[in-house]
């Protein structure tokens, strides 16, 4: 399985540290970002992505999306 992740600033620290505990498990992990913690970023530039690669191929990649409250993450 491959799993895609993704979020802005709001859950940077979070993601960082679910790649690394992901890939120790065995998982095929692509970050999608963001790369550095920025405060004026924002989670459609990294939600997008994600939600693309995954419906490429919806049966044998996930997606986990970090944000702020998820709200707009969900939409």
């Amino acid at each position: 399985m491959k799993i895609f992740i993704g979020t802005d600033h709001a859950g940077y620290v979070l993601k960082e540290k679910l790649v690394t505990f992901l890939k120790a498990r065995g998982y095929e992990v692509v970050d999608k970002g963001a790369f550095k913690y920025d405060e004026n970023d924002d989670y459609p530039d990294f939600v997008v992505p994600v939600a693309r690669e995954i419906s490429k191929d919806s049966d044998r990649a996930k997606g986990i999306i970090i944000g702020g409250t998820g709200e707009g993450e969900a939409i």
